[in-house]
């Protein structure tokens, strides 16, 4: 069997082999995006995801040229209308390029992850086809509405030289105002912790490419890849959840530059029960449940993630050019007990330290880090 990570042509032949056959029309010889949407019983929200992509327009508020992208939606595993809903919307919206193709996974294959793995193979082939490299793959949910810019402004951030973006996902407004109270306070706790993160990592370890402000988002509701970075990356991985994850992890680990745009956007469905596990409905069902349990969200305590994106800093300034430790980028889901704490209380202990590092230049705060070095080496488990 050929590895997906042989790098190269192997990689790609490997791709192509095990890419399944939509039975689709080919692609348009001007298209620059094609925008994959796996869809399981979304009969109700179909709708509104396809009005939003037909109603796409430039940055100067034209509407994009049908021919410069397509969307295929993969039905997979059915059991409601979606098939006619999908079939009306192809005879409503005539000059959108939608292409709707239906398939039966198998019970150990019934879930997103391959159903988003068997699209971007797909949409990988069709650029192959047409011989563009950098072509864009771009993916939403079928219980999203991408912002009417949303293709421009995915197509204005890889023309800065990033091969990876993910959209900033929010809520639908009119059901985030229903959701229980305790729901919407963790929502935004959680939004402020993740958002004071991103600060404190921009200020010890910067990134050229995805400067703050910028979100931590790389979800399934708004990630776009070059064709060329997604054969580079080795494709993406088969996972039952986070496949969305692990695809951005592959991209970032072989050297692509990813940035996470909050001027990309999509509001998603705030159901508590979703068709896929561990994506948003997930999290605010578990919100839910600790609301009603009066239980507090435990995450990492701000003196451990300053810790580790101070070493982060560190280890980006002695190995410029590399890749750093993933132990180093990636916030822990579950961390150590003597690394946790409260949210609320994080979030305001991570912003006091936002504030106090702001007006320092990024040698002098780094300075003070590697004055603690061997602390961080310790705990952190760092290269020497």
């Amino acid at each position: 069997m050929i590895s997906l990570h042989d790098g190269g042509a192997s990689v790609r032949d490997a791709l192509l082999a095990r890419t399944p056959d939509l039975s689709l029309p080919a692609p348009h010889p001007r298209m620059r995006c094609s925008v994959i949407v796996p869809a399981r019983n979304e009969e109700a929200s179909l709708p509104a995801l396809i009005a939003a992509l037909a109603a796409q327009r430039d940055l100067a508020g034209a509407a994009l040229a049908p021919a410069t992208f397509e969307v295929i939606v993969l039905l997979n595993n059915c059991s409601d209308r979606t098939a006619a809903v999908a079939a009306a919307l192809r005879s409503r919206y005539v000059p959108l390029t939608l292409h709707v193709a239906e398939v039966s996974f198998g019970v150990d294959e019934a879930h997103v992850g391959r159903a988003r793995q068997a699209l971007f193979d797909v949409a990988f082939a069709r650029f192959q086809s047409l011989k563009r490299p950098n072509g864009i793959i771009l993916t939403t949910d079928a219980d999203s509405r991408p912002a009417a810019d949303w293709i421009a402004q995915t197509e204005a951030e890889i023309a800065k030289g990033v091969v990876g973006v993910g959209g900033r996902i929010t809520l639908d407004p009119d059901e985030a105002a229903d959701l229980p109270v305790g729901v919407r306070r963790f929502l935004l706790l959680d939004i402020g912790y993740r958002r004071a993160l991103e600060e404190l990592r921009s200020l010890y370890a910067p990134e050229a490419h995805d400067p703050f402000p910028r979100h931590h988002q790389h979800f399934g509701g708004s990630l776009a890849v070059t064709a060329a970075a997604y054969a580079h990356a080795g494709g993406m991985p088969l996972r039952r959840t986070n496949e969305d994850v692990a695809l951005y992890r592959a991209i970032v680990d072989s050297g692509g530059r990813f940035r996470h745009s909050p001027t990309v956007r999509v509001q998603t469905s705030a159901r508590l029960i979703g068709r896929a596990r561990g994506g948003m409905a997930d999290a605010l069902g578990w919100w839910e449940r600790q609301a009603h349990n009066a239980t507090p969200v435990m995450v990492e305590s701000a003196e451990a993630a300053e810790g580790r994106l101070a070493a982060l800093g560190l280890w980006c300034a002695d190995n410029p050019g590399n890749v750093p430790p993933a132990s180093l980028r990636i916030t822990p889901a579950s961390p150590r007990s003597d690394r946790i704490a409260e949210i609320h209380a994080t979030l305001l202990a991570l912003r006091n330290a936002c504030a106090f590092l702001r007006p320092q230049s990024l040698a002098d705060r780094l300075l003070q880090a590697r004055g603690r070095v061997d602390v961080l080496r310790d705990v952190f488990e760092l290269a020497a």
